[in-house]
């Protein structure tokens, strides 16, 4: 408990001092799309609006634009784990508007109660701009994981994937994703397998961040936070 009260201290020292830099943009990660209540819950009614606003008043990219244009209109939408919800209450409104989004798969979920099947990814893969990316093999901290075990399950979550779906995956996103989640070294080994790290922090992206993708998590309560600081 003492460990994790030092990395949340820690890392909301990370994001204040980081917040003094120049923006290049944000990137947004959802979860479920539902009517609960809880932090990694967003309802369709929120979802279809911020979606419509970020149509209208930004530029919905990839990770590569992102990364290389300096533009504070830029953001890149990626889903987590990847839940059913995402398939029955988002697809619809990405594919119609032409949206490129990234589905970070945690290949335990696969084909799980709630979760996405090979057939409904195989869907969005075919009929939109879904970029596939890996969410690890298995769901758990990072940082407590040995060195080879960590590491083996990037290289298997990326040659299953790869070999399943017949995509290159070169976008990893690291469970939990916060600096208790996750150790220095971890980041250093996932950026030798991958060319974009994604952690969670509420940050826009900047160059100077080097081996790290910030994201902002988005449910009921940001929605409306980041929908005020549009305005």
């Amino acid at each position: 408990m003492i460990k994790r009260l030092y990395y949340i201290l820690k890392q909301r020292l990370y994001i204040y001092k980081q917040k003094q830099l120049s923006n290049q943009g944000k990137v947004y990660m959802f979860h479920e799309i539902n009517n609960d209540s809880g932090v990694y819950s967003i309802s369709k009614e929120n979802f279809n609006t911020f979606i419509e606003y970020l149509i209208n008043n930004k530029n919905i990219v990839d990770f590569e634009t992102l990364t290389k244009n300096k533009n504070i209109n830029n953001v890149v939408l990626t889903f987590d784990d990847v839940y059913e919800s995402i398939y029955t209450e988002a697809f619809d409104i990405l594919k119609s508007n032409n949206i490129p989004y990234y589905l970070f798969v945690c290949n335990e979920y696969l084909n799980k109660d709630k979760y996405l099947s090979d057939k409904q990814i195989r869907s969005m893969l075919d009929e939109s701009n879904a970029i596939l990316a890996s969410h690890s093999y298995r769901h758990q901290l990072s940082r407590f994981l040995n060195n080879d075990e960590f590491i083996n399950y990037l290289n298997q979550s990326k040659k299953e994937l790869e070999t399943k779906f017949n995509k290159v995956i070169n976008c990893f996103a690291f469970p939990f994703g916060s600096l208790y989640a996750c150790s220095n070294d971890n980041i250093s080994e996932a950026a030798k397998i991958f060319d974009y790290v994604c952690m969670t922090y509420p940050l826009p992206y900047n160059e100077s961040y080097r081996n790290i993708i910030p994201r902002i998590n988005i449910n009921n309560g940001t929605f409306l936070r980041e929908m005020k600081w549009f305005r």
